[in-house]
């Protein structure tokens, strides 16, 4: 009797670090994010035969459609989808990591994937400033989760031939009513080539105000 106490509490310890890892299994699940016909897309610019559109998914219900996390604009991350179509008989790039959101003097960047999971998944739910952020190990973070968040980040992006490409970014916006600011902000993207000469493409400007003003889709 002595020996099967004793197994069943090896058993619950086993069961309980199991479930304390990082990216232990039945937690975090990959969701689909499908890219609908640009018409659909109200917050778009057309130049040189490319067209981009920007999306915010600007509040928790919209996000977790596509992440599988139920409060992720409340603990201040807002993914911006930015979906390409190239009508070119050439491949283009879009470089995701050059890529701004503006509004007024504030220019923001997109954070990594690696920032993004250690601040989702961590319990201290309280935002801090990205100068004391701790190097994160890999290991120390949800890996399904990561593995999700490097998939869909749009980093450096190439376009075949009339085709479509996607991706998101993952934007801190220091705002209490997200909605007013990004209607008065503007995704700027200065850095699309051609990548059969490395020729740079003009810069594109895109305003939200549609794209809040069309409300969720």
């Amino acid at each position: 009797m002595k020996q099967i106490r004793l197994f069943s509490i090896f058993l619950l310890v086993i069961a309980f670090s199991w479930v304390a890892l990082p990216g232990w299994a039945g937690g975090y699940k990959s969701r689909p994010w499908i890219v609908r016909e640009r018409s659909t897309y109200p917050a778009t610019l057309t130049s040189e035969g490319v067209t981009i559109a920007a999306e915010p998914l600007f509040n928790d219900a919209l996000a977790a459609r596509v992440f599988d996390k139920p409060d992720m604009i409340t603990r201040g991350i807002m993914p911006l989808a930015v979906i390409i179509f190239n009508d070119n008989n050439f491949p283009i790039e879009v470089d995701g990591l050059s890529i701004e959101l503006i509004h007024g003097s504030d220019h923001t960047k997109t954070l990594s994937p690696n920032e993004v999971v250690y601040r989702l998944f961590r319990k201290d739910k309280s935002w801090f400033p990205k100068t004391v952020l701790p190097r994160i190990p890999r290991s120390d973070l949800n890996q399904d989760a990561l593995d999700d968040f490097d998939s869909k980040f749009l980093m450096e992006k190439i376009v075949e031939p009339h085709s479509k490409g996607s991706g998101f970014l993952y934007l801190h916006i220091n705002s209490d009513d997200l909605t007013s600011y990004l209607k008065d902000s503007v995704v700027y993207i200065p850095n699309v080539y051609r990548r059969d000469n490395g020729s740079r493409m003009i810069f594109f400007e895109i305003g939200l105000e549609t794209a809040i003003s069309a409300g969720p889709r």
